[in-house]
């Protein structure tokens, strides 16, 4: 279908007159009714009754209904896009690996927000294989999560590499082993980092998004006691149980966390046998996907926010 021959239409329509809208239009009166007369072919049904005078027929209601509604979206459509072109208008889905990034990603969001507060960030929690399924479907724009698959069709920019620790409160310690013992495991632990096993016994979080507190706890041949399990990793940190439970979290959720936490609550790096998967962390895309300048402004966002941790 001519849009343009619809449009003429519905000029027609509103004069009821070919000379007088042809006039208007600054076009002849011949190119007018071969506009109508391209219509009512494409159609095969005739738009106008000549006679006695020019009026729609049944048909031609229709369509100048259909026309009319047409220009609205029309009209709609060069106004967003003017919207988008001015204001940054937008959406990114952005995937991101549980339990390393969840923490991480309403920063970056209010980081991001300054340079573009129109467009809307939409989260998708999964694993990294999960994401890669996503990003390959093209169901997202971005993802920040492990960088553990190899994909042509994926573009991998590396962000900071993580590694595990155990946060635990002093309190739950000193109740649970004792002063004594306490402070021989803490003085331990910040010597030479901490070793599972010396901790299996307190109670601890754990998330079921993820699969790294299990994986360490396997590594030491080590049986979990959890006592709080929860969908949301921000729930599954020590200083929201610090007197019944603790946790184990990545170097990225201790570097954000550490200045921000009560001081009764201890961080100690983890020590793990070579058996222990940990993978850098990456933003990855679509090689094929177009990167809006917005998508391009939370990459950059992303990659200098991670610059800053790895230097805390």
């Amino acid at each position: 279908m001519d849009t343009n021959s619809l449009y003429y239409f519905a000029e027609a329509a509103k004069d009821m007159n070919f000379t007088k809208t042809a006039k208007r239009l600054f076009i002849s009166q011949q190119n007018l009714s071969n506009h109508i007369m391209r219509l009512e072919a494409y159609y095969d049904t005739k738009l106008f009754e000549r006679k006695p005078h020019l009026s729609l027929t049944y048909s031609g209601e229709v369509l100048l209904t259909y026309a009319t509604n047409f220009k609205i979206d029309e009209d709609n459509l060069k106004n967003v896009l003017t919207d988008i072109k001015e204001k940054e208008r937008g959406v990114l889905k952005i995937g991101c690996s549980p339990m390393r990034t969840s923490i991480v990603m309403p920063q970056l969001a209010v980081r991001f927000a300054q340079k573009y507060p129109n467009v809307e960030l939409e989260f998708y929690h999964y694993h990294s294989d999960r994401l890669t399924d996503m990003l390959l479907s093209g169901e997202l724009d971005m993802a920040v999560t492990v960088d553990r698959f190899e994909h042509p069709s994926l573009l991998s920019t590396y962000l900071f590499t993580d590694t595990i620790y155990i946060s635990v409160s002093k309190t739950l310690l000193i109740q649970h082993f004792g002063e004594r013992h306490a402070g021989e495991l803490i003085r331990k632990a910040n010597e030479t980092g901490a070793d599972l096993k010396d901790f299996s016994s307190l109670p601890f979080v754990n998330v079921r998004l993820t699969n790294i507190i299990r994986d360490c706890f396997k590594d030491q041949n080590c049986e979990p006691n959890f006592i709080i399990t929860t969908d949301i990793p921000r729930f599954s940190l020590s200083d929201f149980y610090q007197e019944i439970a603790a946790s184990i979290i990545t170097r990225t959720v201790y570097l954000i966390m550490k200045d921000r936490v009560d001081k009764d609550i201890l961080f100690f790096p983890l020590n793990t046998t070579k058996d222990l998967s940990l993978h850098n962390l990456a933003f990855v895309r679509h090689r094929k996907k177009y990167l809006s300048r917005y998508g391009q402004c939370f990459l950059d966002t992303t990659v200098q926010f991670f610059q800053e941790l790895d230097e805390n």
